[in-house]
């Protein structure tokens, strides 16, 4: 690991630690669509169009693959996605280890699900993960119901 970007990275952390929780979720959903961008989003894409566009049948196709859970509460509506690692290279790598880097995953959850269903809205909260101390990444994902 070279030192200097590690360096680079602990200023990059205090950063985000500085922005207020609104500004933190903007800077982060750019990282995470940048990041998608290099492959990810085009594999969701390819699991989606295997599932017919079918919400249900895209969590049942996601669950069946390695590293992936996924529970569906309310079908259609309501689902679990769980990471039993985290894969984020700035973490894997040692430059970031703080749970702030999670939004960028919560991002990522977003980016995805708004890609893939435009015409949908949906919450992901995290429900734990990794980099707090959890066995693992949790994300409750729900459709936003209509006011």
């Amino acid at each position: 690991m070279d030192n200097e970007i590690r360096w680079w990275f602990t200023g990059f952390e205090e950063g985000l630690s500085a922005l207020p929780e609104e500004e933190r979720g903007t800077l982060l959903h750019s990282c995470a669509k940048n990041c998608l961008e290099m492959g990810m989003l085009d594999f969701y894409r390819g699991v989606q169009e295997r599932s017919g566009g079918d919400i249900d049948a895209f969590f049942r196709a996601l669950g069946e693959m390695g590293g992936l859970d996924t529970e569906i509460v309310r079908p259609g509506k309501e689902f679990w996605l769980i990471f039993r690692q985290c894969t984020c290279s700035l973490h894997t790598q040692g430059y970031i280890n703080s749970s702030l880097l999670c939004e960028c995953s919560r991002q990522s959850v977003l980016h995805i699900l708004r890609e893939l269903w435009p015409d949908r809205s949906f919450d992901v909260d995290p429900a734990g993960t990794i980099l707090n101390g959890a066995q693992d990444c949790r994300f409750h994902i729900a459709e936003r119901e209509e006011a």
